[in-house]
């Protein structure tokens, strides 16, 4: 079979930062394709010039662009990922396009929005299919029975179309050898042109860049997270000698030198890190790494932290959320201990590795004195830099849940980002929740700066 992967482009607000990295759910997507023997090829949306549309600034292709390029390809079947919700008026679009234009093509639609929304990712688009969660296996699967029988009924991880209604198959186990896993097909997408890309946002070495994904999941269960959507709760994690390979052949085939891991939590396992580095050390890897989505803190101790450094890493981010215990407790339901998480940032920053904090604001329940505290906190912890984001329910999260018990219906996606409120709290209106977020961000660098 012939398959499409496609990235849509994406819109930002001019406040808002969009850091291009790499589709690594795409290129993990097209190695196993390939592996099997289908003919794959990824068109890239964020390939495109950067223009003003509608107040926004859009980073890429126009849907009418991107729509053409897929249709010349003649594809079988086209995959459409749909990572963030605020692209769905985009993603819908584009369906519609290519309807139109290649009707016969079997269009399937994957990324956190459709796994938390796949009926209405299908009732509320042309996609003939939604790959619900994580999609190597149930993707594959899929492409094979439509170049066969046809008959989707037994595949477990995903829903589609039916004879005029729609059918949600229960739900598929996740991939637990994640060694299995070829490594991403990279060489379908222009690598030099994120590589060039990626050598500003998020880093200080200035080095050619690029990511990697070591494991999936995270056992924690934060109300605003929507990992779980896709990963689920249960971390699973490749093996030190197997990522170390990665790293080994983008070093060699790409001339690469600065790695950012994009896990979400790849310290959950203190043995595992440590022979990551050990191996790195080794095999004399000259490279610079960081961790741009945190970093598990219970496990941080000084000797990890210094063979970290030892094997090239210059930057933690720690996912600190808030610096009041009651909101982390019960609230956010993130157990995570502030005296500890203070003290790893000190061990850090010993060491030399810079320190990057994200703390997230707006909860239903959190107060001003509140807010207050995670401001105080992310001071007088001596992080060298922190974000301010706000609390956005995403579909599928328990924040969401609250929000719909308590009446609010959030229509307009493309509010879910976070640098806008779409809904407030029971205690600030949403104007008053972003005066909130620009004056941390400001009150915290201000006091970085006269500290200094």
């Amino acid at each position: 079979m012939k398959v499409t992967l496609v990235q849509p482009s994406i819109k930002v607000k001019k406040r808002e930062f969009y850091g291009a990295a790499p589709p690594l759910g795409l290129c993990y997507l097209a190695a196993v394709l390939e592996r099997a023997g289908h003919r794959v090829n990824i068109i890239d949306g964020i390939e495109g010039a950067i223009r003003n549309e509608d107040g926004f600034r859009r980073i890429g292709m126009s849907m009418e662009e991107l729509a053409s390029r897929v249709s010349d390809s003649h594809p079988d079947v086209a995959g459409i990922s749909c990572m963030y919700s605020l692209m769905w008026e985009d993603v819908a679009r584009l369906s519609a396009i290519l309807k139109d234009m290649i009707p016969d093509t079997l269009q399937v639609l994957g990324g956190f929005h459709p796994s938390a929304l796949p009926e209405d990712s299908l009732n509320t688009s042309n996609a003939d299919c939604v790959v619900v969660g994580e999609g190597e296996e149930a993707f594959l699967e899929l492409v094979n029975s439509y170049s066969g029988s046809g008959d989707f009924s037994r595949i477990k991880g995903i829903a589609f179309k039916n004879k005029g209604s729609i059918v949600l198959n229960p739900a598929r186990p996740h991939i637990q050898n994640l060694d299995s896993i070829p490594f991403p097909a990279r060489h379908l997408i222009n690598m030099e042109k994120y590589i060039q890309i990626g050598k500003a946002p998020g880093s200080q070495k200035n080095r050619r860049f690029t990511t990697m994904l070591t494991s999936r999941g995270c056992p924690n269960n934060c109300i605003f997270c929507s990992i779980k959507t896709v990963w689920g709760r249960k971390w699973r994690a490749r093996s030190p000698e197997n990522v170390v390979d990665e790293i080994e052949e983008l070093v060699k085939r790409h001339r690469i030198k600065e790695f950012h891991f994009v896990d979400d939590n790849i310290s959950l396992n203190k043995e595992r890190m440590n022979r990551i580095c050990d191996l790195i050390i080794e095999r004399k890897l000259d490279i610079s790494w960081t961790t741009p989505n945190g970093v598990y803190v219970t496990t941080l101790d000084r000797d990890l932290l210094s063979k970290m450094k030892k094997s090239g890493c210059y930057q933690l981010a720690f996912g600190i959320e808030s610096g009041n215990e009651h909101v982390l407790r019960d609230i956010i339901h993130k157990p995570l201990s502030l005296t500890r998480t203070k003290d790893v940032i000190g061990y850090a920053r010993e060491t030399g590795i810079w320190t990057h904090g994200f703390f997230v604001i707006g909860f239903p329940g959190e107060t001003g004195k509140m807010i207050q505290d995670t401001l105080d906190f992310a001071r007088n912890s001596n992080l060298d830099s922190a974000y301010f984001s706000i609390a956005t329910p995403f579909h599928g999260t328990e924040l969401y849940s609250l929000m719909t018990k308590e009446g609010i219906k959030i229509n307009d996606f493309s509010k879910l980002r976070n640098v806008d409120s779409a809904t407030g709290s029971n205690i600030f209106t949403p104007d008053e929740i972003i005066e909130i977020q620009k004056r941390l961000i400001r009150d915290f660098y201000k006091y970085r700066f006269l500290k200094k």
